[in-house]
């Protein structure tokens, strides 16, 4: 019996041993200069790391901060394009102009404490920084590249099926924003453009032009989704006298342009 309880002390102090052998090592007083340096600066690294990556989570998340920090990305990108190309096309430029109060209005929002008004500012001027990047990209391909040879034809041949995908869903989201009450008056201008974004799109589909085609029919899908929080922003419920002021305008310049007639067709490209 003694015997048993030597063994199992013995193995305790055995493990004890083991496991203060295991732990790492703290400074030394006596370490040198540049060993202490070199851990000093993988600390600086991973701290700078955890930053970036926070960062890129937070660009991921819902939420006015991740909305606004999105659309402040691509506006960035966007506006430097312009400068750097010249004068863009009238209708792009506009459109980028009016991104870019979207994403000032949903600054003042924030700073004044309305988080709802922020989230559907970013989100509307982040959806139309997206419709100006596809329409912008759509351009592209009206200049061919004479020293380009075309791919092969049978490669565009799954680039049908996403551009009937992406026409599908503009269609849908144009016909169930037909009706009034979807943003007021001041939604129509977008209305209107995702509807000449879509027939287009539906245009060049239809001429075997599957590239712009493609960039088209995403930038009326883009445009819809302003609509779409232009919309939730008009329906927000009426705030408390007192919060009334600290709420910034909301007030879009009149659209130049009328509405479109007629129906839209089909989103049929054979």
């Amino acid at each position: 019996m003694r015997f048993k309880l030597f063994a199992v002390g013995f193995s305790l102090m055995a493990c004890m041993a083991m496991l203060g052998a295991m732990q790492p090592p703290g400074p030394r007083d006596d370490e040198p200069p540049y060993a202490k340096k070199k851990r000093d600066d993988f600390r600086k690294k991973d701290e700078v790391k955890k930053k970036k990556d926070e960062v890129k989570k937070k660009k991921g998340e819902p939420g006015p901060e991740g909305d606004l920090l999105r659309a402040y990305d691509l506006l960035r990108r966007l506006r430097s394009e312009n400068q750097a190309s010249g004068r863009p096309e009238a209708r792009v430029r506009d459109w980028t102009e009016r991104a870019s109060r979207f994403y000032r209005s949903g600054i003042k929002a924030i700073d004044g404490g309305d988080r709802r008004a922020a989230h559907e500012y970013g989100a509307m001027a982040h959806d139309l920084a997206r419709a100006v990047d596809h329409a912008r990209h759509a351009m592209l391909f009206d200049r061919p590249d004479d020293e380009l040879p075309p791919p092969p034809e049978g490669v565009r041949d799954n680039k049908e099926d996403e551009v009937e995908r992406d026409l599908r869903e503009a269609y849908d989201r144009l016909q169930e924003r037909r009706g009034p009450g979807q943003g007021g008056e001041d939604a129509k201008f977008y209305r209107d453009a995702a509807s000449d974004l879509y027939r287009a799109a539906l245009k060049d589909a239809q001429g075997k032009r599957m590239e712009r085609a493609a960039e088209l029919a995403k930038a009326s899908v883009a445009m819809t989704h302003v609509v779409e929080h232009m919309g939730h922003l008009a329906e927000a419920p009426p705030e408390p006298r007192d919060e009334v002021k600290k709420r910034p305008r909301f007030d879009f310049p009149e659209p130049k342009k009328k509405g479109r007639g007629g129906e839209l067709p089909p989103p049929d490209i054979d």
